[in-house]
């Protein structure tokens, strides 16, 4: 007890002398434990760095911003048959396929050829993929210290980015350098001596089209940290420095599985630029369609059940009213075209005025009209019950007024209601194409029946002819064509 040999400090004292003998005597002469100084040697160790991987930093200044550089990681060991199966899930690739196939035979021939490109990533392949991308971000790490910073406190005079200077280094203060050395450790220690680096180099070359550095000058440096590693000299600085002889330096080891990723952002771009084609053909297609019934001004009936009221629902992350195209669109042909063309030919002229040779079809065909006009009562009344003082409006209104933010539970009387209205504004859609259907049937078979020298259907044309203003039988035509566009384009709502 009296002598101390348990004394701690005694301990680290006799360390720390032992530190300073060994560092003494260090044939890399990097730093003088008398007084504390680093020698213009270590001043040259980061230089010699410098040189070599210094013109590469502006190159990869942006390299973590992006997965660009891990795409190309994986695509560089790629096989001409990996390649040609990539090419298969390009935008422009897929449009071909899609002007050729309907869209499930698309699908299913994408899925198909995307279970072949997956199955050619096997074990082996992976881990080389993996381990060169894990010897790419050592080398980025290695590349991106900030070697001039510590160049400037040995040479203040030193110009950033001249790598043919010849510089004057002065002896400094430890301490200067301390956590400089810290951190170059972090990094530097993880460079992989044994490892494979042609292959790092060609996906730089891929990156930026330019080789990095000199392979026999990054060979010499690899070589020389390696050994410096190996020294412990750098390590037993700092323990000196910081009079911790205990002090051991923690290393940036990059450990990342890059192709699985890779993998599922091909099959989550694929899928995405599958649905935006479908998207585009569906918008085509009711534009086609809404051009074909409505002509070419734009069409506003709709007052409440709109895009515009769902500002309020969007902010709140809510979907709000989702089906205010097929809704306007509805109570557009209901309003200006259902309630004024279609009742005075069908009710007025052809079910009131007409000669039915049987009841049985006059009757499907008059419930069918009524069926959409009763509808068309129940749109107006609905929409208009959305208005702030309606009753739909006003529930609406107080069940936002309730929602306390971060608390969901506070929002489901309100996404309750919105339900309630959608599935409301779906019904109303889709028993008016249903009873549409029923008559644009029953009006193919009044106008075949026109055109035959015996008539089967209706008896009394000839006296039903002056009743209209125009032709009959034209007026009959464009409404069918009318009304079977009509519901083409309410189907392709029903779709979604």
């Amino acid at each position: 007890m009296f002598m101390g040999g348990d004394d701690p400090e005694r301990e680290k004292r006799r360390l720390l002398k032992l530190l300073g003998k060994s560092l003494a005597k260090s044939r890399q002469k990097y730093y003088r434990p008398k007084g504390e100084q680093a020698l213009p040697a270590l001043g040259k160790l980061f230089f010699d760095i410098y040189k070599v991987v210094g013109p590469a930093q502006t190159l990869l200044q942006h390299a973590d911003e992006s997965s660009g550089l891990r795409d190309i990681a994986v695509e560089g060991f790629f096989t001409e048959e990996q390649v040609k199966l990539k090419e298969q899930f390009s935008e422009e690739a897929i449009r071909e396929l899609t002007d050729k196939l309907d869209p499930k035979e698309v699908s299913s021939r994408l899925k198909d050829v995307m279970v072949q490109f997956f199955s050619t990533f096997d074990t082996a392949t992976v881990r080389t993929i993996n381990g060169t991308h894990d010897r790419l971000r050592t080398f980025i790490n290695l590349v991106r210290f900030d070697y001039y910073f510590v160049l400037k406190k040995f040479d203040a005079a030193l110009q950033e980015g001249n790598y043919t200077a010849k510089p004057k280094f002065e002896t400094i203060n430890g301490d200067y350098v301390g956590e400089d050395l810290k951190d170059f450790i972090e990094i530097a220690y993880a460079i992989d001596a044994e490892g494979e680096w042609e292959p790092v180099f060609h996906v730089l070359n891929l990156y930026r089209g330019v080789d990095m550095v000199s392979r026999p000058a990054w060979k010499k440096l690899v070589a020389t940290i390696d050994e410096v590693r190996k020294s412990n000299v750098l390590v037993s600085i700092i323990q000196h420095i910081d009079d911790d002889p205990f002090y051991k330096p923690t290393i940036r080891v990059t450990r990342e599985r890059i192709v699985e990723p890779y993998l599922n952002r091909l099959k989550t771009t694929t899928e995405a630029t599958l649905q935006k084609i479908g998207n585009e053909r569906r918008k085509r297609k009711i534009d086609q369609m809404a051009h074909a019934v409505f002509g070419t001004q734009p069409v506003v009936r709709a007052k409440h059940y709109t895009e515009k009221a769902n500002l309020v629902y969007s902010k709140r992350m809510l979907a709000g009213f989702i089906h205010t195209e097929s809704i306007n669109y509805l109570k557009a042909f209901l309003l200006d075209y259902f309630k004024k063309d279609v009742r005075e030919l069908v009710r007025d002229i052809l079910l009131v005025r007409g000669q039915w040779s049987t009841n049985i079809m006059s009757q499907q065909m008059s419930e069918a009209f009524h069926q959409v006009l009763t509808i068309s009562d129940q749109l107006v009344k609905f929409d208009d019950s959305l208005a702030e003082e309606g009753e739909l409006g006003a529930k609406l209104k107080k069940a936002v007024g309730r929602i306390v933010e971060r608390d969901k539970a506070s929002a489901n009387q309100l996404r309750q209601l919105l339900q309630e209205v959608n599935e409301e504004a779906k019904k109303m859609v889709n028993e008016s194409a249903q009873n549409l259907i029923v008559m644009a049937k029953h009006l193919k078979t009044v106008i075949d029946d026109y055109d035959r020298d015996e008539h089967e259907v209706i008896l009394n044309w000839k006296q039903l002819e002056p009743m209209s203003e125009a032709p009959i039988k034209q007026r009959m035509v464009d409404m069918y064509k009318q009304i079977y566009y009509f519901i083409q384009l309410m189907q392709i709502y029903a779709k979604k």
